[in-house]
């Protein structure tokens, strides 16, 4: 039945009627639409809609969205669609307004899916015409009762007063019982306006609610459930709603009132949903007033509200004097505050306490001072000089030391347990605070290393401390974990490479609490404040720094200076204040031609240095470890070449190459050193960089030297392999040694080289020979290098005999204890390079006497890169060192660039000559005339400038070639300390002069398999020889009949206790 009849009129209504006007400005309200054809009836239909929508055929109630392309799609917003007899669709939303219009067809029914113009709609529930009609499915509160007699009526009807419910504490009682609801029945709109006003006001007397007009079913079991957020929602439970003095009260099971809203006049039907109390509810079927429960507790009462409450209703607030919470609860009593651990226990390591200046510098908000102490999970794993090493660096970046600035430079050397220092440092900083503040004195720990480290340091962590201490993350490939590091409070520790630094710092710089301790693992990559490196560190903020290193100081006092300055900024000044002070007056007063004054200024300043630097570098050798490692043996073998390696520099060292190269450019002069050195390793890598280099088209040098070197490969072997040992003295040499450890000794070895080249070949002799190996270089995966160190560390001979490294990939801060024999193939002009990869054996863990090996081929260039290398390190003993070095001279002349360009083949051994020691090893040359070392010794005749070649006197030319050998003499002082052993000298019982039993097998027994046969091609290569062309070579005459490989002398220092015995005890 239609909620209206149409009205009768006859004529159209003046704009003028006021009770037409106020009822149009009531916005609310459904229009009336009135024709003047008193046939035509029009329903009551929402604002906006056309009067076509009459002829409607179905109406559904839809819900629609702009067409979506994600994943689990949404819905936009409910709306009603209207289909006509002829297929035309009229979209509506909940206000009536028409949003779009468009054709369906075929059937409609239930979840049909559709499209129309450009939105996709759903049929929910198809609803009757007459509901739609009446306007109740349009919008909230907007219903069939809105369409009544009295929305046509301009005058109001009297307002009945509210009547909230009152809930009190008296007993139980029943629900009242079921209203009595009118049915609706269709209004007779035939009438004058004026008469349906009339009755209206008539029938205003009779107080009727809203709920008696409409709601026929006031009473509903509903479904419950709190707010969720999961894709399928579940319902926590049933109860009861009820309409009730215009409020919905909801019901549970047990008679409790759980929540009530106002009820806004909406249908109350099957499915319709609201919340109450702060919980979803779905009405689910109407109920009878009986089927409610009792309600306990609570009673429902009416009143009227007749104006304002009265003042003796209101309460009020007591008037007493305001009491603040600490004098109401009293005094907190502050705990004193304690050391984390105990400092009066019999093993703690208790931190230097800050001094009254300092606790006024740094503590500004004065908080209590307390003891720092070392954890005891890790001091009691503490050495004595490891605990004062800890102490160190602990005053040196709590600012505790003389100098200003807040780093240090931990210098020992390698071995002696640096890493562990900087843990116990960093946990102590991590967890305590001199000054007794609400947080650690450091939150937030960085440590960068090189990137074959990383892993081994966060190892290392877990092994002192632990998983569940603390947290050490490793950044690896993405930036996710520097920004998990950044907002975790988890992680504490971040380890990191040099090169992946770069990429990460303006993250790092951001993060929050801010970074406050760094540590340079290696720090001696920090050669200069411009480069790459030492830039990145510049972003930081951070004041504490601190730099771990076994050889800071590797050419230069440029070097130390930048490492000082990354410690503490300014410290040392800008470098050119630096230089200008400090190194080059150092420089000069070392150089062979210092006048006193020089000598006298660069000592001062190196005193002067010395103090300066005592106090925030600590530096202290391996000798403090002898009572706690087994011994270890060192030995610079010299080695005799092949007779192709001396053929083959005879080509390349020609005089008149010679001084065609010396006046060539400094490049070419570095291509023909690099030459040099692949000859003395192996004469098969000569051929493998011609090769690389006509494939990259690249130029060897100059025109003379590519002859030369075309020369030199002619004389190579049409069948010679990489495999081939004999080629080349050092190979032959190490394949023997090789053989008698794998036949003899369940030893294990580490073969290290500073050229990947020089392992391929050492790599293939193993192959060849079967042995079991690993090989740790720069092409090895980051992942896979500490599984390589570990398996070779705990397997057998049988499962890992070699361990070949690169001295540039592994050669820092890995622990290679599994094995006890370490060979230097090669050496490096950077000393630092061989003592980083020397110590990769002997340290905390080592179970076996070490023996470390220098292999150098006599005569050759490998000795005059071991001369250079003892200079430098000279030069670093005499600023950090533990003492005075014996060296006083670390320059390079021309002079000393011709004699690296020099093969002395008729020697033992070229550096032994330079020293002239009187030793029982005895000189292979006539003896000269030695100077005697005088500081105050100056050679007047090196200075003499241009004389012409008539003009020379051999008197003079003498002197200076004495001055030159004593310079020489001077930089290898140091030598002195180790014993100096004459191989080809030495009886067959050479028991008392060698201490290694493997080298003593070899000297006594220099037989070689296969010696014959290279004996007689030997001979081949140097019936090829221009022996008028091998004065630079100096008389090859005397050793033709030495095999290569031969060992002609050898240096040798080691510990001096039972080695043997020590050995046994190891064993057991």
């Amino acid at each position: 039945m239609p909620a209206f009849q149409q009205p009768y009129m006859s004529g159209k209504r003046k704009a003028t009627d006021s009770s037409f006007s106020e009822n149009q400005s009531h916005e609310s309200r459904k229009r009336i639409l009135l024709t003047t054809n008193p046939n035509v009836r029009e329903e009551a239909l929402p604002n906006n809609m056309p009067v076509q929508a009459a002829a409607c055929d179905q109406v559904w109630m839809v819900q629609w969205r702009h067409p979506q392309y994600k994943k689990h799609k949404t819905w936009d917003g409910d709306a009603i669609l209207v289909v006509s007899n002829e297929a035309e669709a009229i979209l509506y939303d909940t206000e009536g307004k028409i949003m779009t219009k468009s054709k369906v067809t075929g059937p409609l029914y239930e979840g049909k899916a559709l499209s129309i113009a450009s939105k996709e709609i759903e049929l929910e529930r198809m609803v009757s015409r007459d509901l739609f009609l009446s306007g109740a499915c349009f919008g909230n509160g907007i219903s069939s009762s809105s369409f009544s007699e009295s929305s046509i009526c301009s005058n109001k009807k009297p307002v009945k007063k509210f009547t909230p419910p009152s809930l009190t504490n008296i007993k139980s009682f029943p629900l009242a019982a079921q209203s009595q609801h009118k049915p609706l029945h269709p209004t007779n709109l035939d009438i004058r306006d004026s008469d349906v006003c009339m009755n209206n006001e008539q029938e205003s007397d009779s107080s009727v609610t809203s709920s008696e007009v409409t709601n026929q079913f006031p009473n509903w079991i509903a479904n419950w459930r709190k707010p969720q957020d999961k894709k399928n929602k579940t319902w926590d439970g049933d109860a009861y709603i009820s309409l009730m003095n215009n409020k919905l009260v909801m019901i549970s099971e047990d008679g409790k009132v759980m929540g009530s809203i106002p009820w806004k006049g909406q249908n109350l039907q099957n499915g319709h949903n609201f919340f109450i109390g702060g919980k979803e509810v779905e009405l689910d079927v109407a109920v009878s007033s009986d089927q409610l429960p009792t309600v306990h507790r609570l009673e429902l009462k009416t009143h009227e509200i007749d104006g304002p409450p009265s003042e003796d209703s209101i309460p009020k607030a007591v008037k007493k004097k305001f009491v603040s919470p600490g004098e109401f609860y009293g005094p907190v009593n502050q705990k004193a505050k304690k050391p984390l651990h105990d400092p009066t226990a019999s093993d703690s390591l208790i931190m230097k306490a800050p001094t009254q200046e300092q606790v006024k510098r740094y503590n500004k908000k004065n908080f209590p001072i307390v003891d720092v102490v070392v954890d005891p999970i890790i001091s009691r794993k503490l050495r004595p000089h490891q605990k004062e090493g800890v102490k160190f660096m602990y005053e040196c970046v709590m600012g505790l030391r003389k100098h200003e600035g807040q780093g240090c430079i931990l210098a020992d050397e390698m071995g002696l347990g640096k890493t562990l220092q900087t843990i116990a440092l960093v946990w102590t900083l991590l967890r305590q605070n001199p000054y007794a503040a609400p947080v650690a004195a450091v939150q937030k720990v960085l440590i960068v290393c090189p990137v074959s480290l990383v892993n081994n340091w966060k190892n290392e962590f877990h092994k002192w401390l632990g998983r569940d201490r603390i947290g050490v993350m490793t950044c690896d490939k993405n930036h996710v974990d520097v920004d998990l590091f950044g907002r975790s409070k988890v992680y504490q520790v971040l380890v990191v490479g040099y090169e992946r630094l770069r990429t990460v710092v303006d993250k790092l710089t951001n993060i929050y609490p801010p970074i406050g301790l760094i540590i340079c693992d290696e720090g001696h990559r920090l050669k200069s404040a411009n480069n790459k490196t030492s830039t990145v560190f510049k972003s930081f903020d951070t004041k504490r720094r601190v730099i771990l290193s076994g050889t800071p100081i590797q050419n230069d006092l440029g070097e130390f200076h930048a490492m000082a300055d990354f410690c503490n900024p300014g410290l040392l000044d800008e470098y050119n204040i630096f230089r200008k002070v400090y190194e080059t007056p150092i420089l000069k007063s070392r150089a062979p031609h210092a006048t006193k004054m020089e000598i006298q200024i660069g000592e001062a300043r190196t005193e002067q240095l010395l103090s300066v630097a005592k106090s925030f570098v600590l530096r202290r050798d391996a000798t403090l470890l002898k009572s706690e490692l087994p011994p270890k043996s060192e030995y610079v073998v010299f080695i005799t070449p092949t007779a192709l390696q001396l053929a083959m520099y005879q080509k390349i060292l020609h005089p008149q190459k010679i001084d065609h190269l010396m006046q060539a450019s400094v490049a070419d002069s570095l291509a023909l050193i690099n030459i040099l050195i692949k000859i003395s390793n192996s004469p098969i890598l000569l051929k493998a960089t011609v090769d690389s280099s006509r494939s990259k088209s690249d130029d060897l040098g100059p025109s003379i030297q590519k002859t030369a070197v075309a020369e030199a490969l002619s004389l190579l072997p049409e069948k010679a392999h990489i495999a081939d040992l004999s080629l080349g003295g050092k190979l032959v040499f190490l394949a023997n040694i090789l053989k008698i450890l794998h036949q003899n000794t369940t030893e294990k070895c580490v073969l290290v080289s500073h050229y990947t080249s020089t392992l391929n070949i050492l790599e293939a002799y193993c192959k060849k020979m079967s042995y079991s190996y690993y090989r740790l270089d720069g092409q090895t995966p980051q992942n896979k290098r500490q599984e390589y160190v570990n398996a070779f560390n705990t397997g057998n001979q049988r499962n890992s005999f070699v361990f070949l490294l690169s001295s540039k990939a592994g050669g820092v801060g890995i622990n290679l204890i599994g094995g006890s024999r370490l060979f230097i193939f090669d050496s490096d002009w950077n000393p630092s390079h061989d003592l980083q990869a020397m110590a990769r054996c002997h340290r905390d863990g080592q179970k076996k006497p070490v023996y470390i090996y220098r292999m150098l081929t006599t005569g050759t260039i490998d000795e005059k890169i071991y001369q250079r290398q003892v200079t430098k390190l000279a030069l670093s003993e005499s600023l950090i060192g533990t003492g005075a070095s014996s060296s006083k001279s670390d320059s390079f002349t021309r002079k000393d660039l011709r004699d690296i360009f020099r093969v002395h083949t008729g020697t033992d051994c070229n550096t032994h000559d330079l020293l002239e020691c009187n030793c029982n090893a005895g000189n292979s040359f006539e003896e000269h005339n030695t100077i005697p070392v005088d500081a105050d010794y100056e050679v007047t005749a090196v200075n003499t400038g241009f004389v012409a070649a008539s003009n020379v006197c051999v008197e003079e030319f003498d002197a200076v070639e004495k001055a030159y050998l004593q310079k020489k003499k001077a930089g290898l002082a140091s030598l002195g300390e180790w014993n100096h052993i004459n191989c080809l000298k030495l009886s067959k019982n050479a028991d008392g002069y060698v201490h290694d039993e493997i080298l003593r097998r070899m000297i006594t027994q220099p037989g070689v398999p296969g010696a014959s046969e290279r004996q007689k091609e030997r001979t081949n290569i140097l019936k090829q020889v221009d022996i008028e062309n091998l004065r630079t070579l100096d008389s090859i005459e005397s050793r033709k009949t030495l095999p290569g490989g031969t060992i002609s002398f050898l240096f040798e220092k080691y510990s001096k206790i039972n080695l043997y015995e020590d050995a046994n005890v190891a064993e057991d």
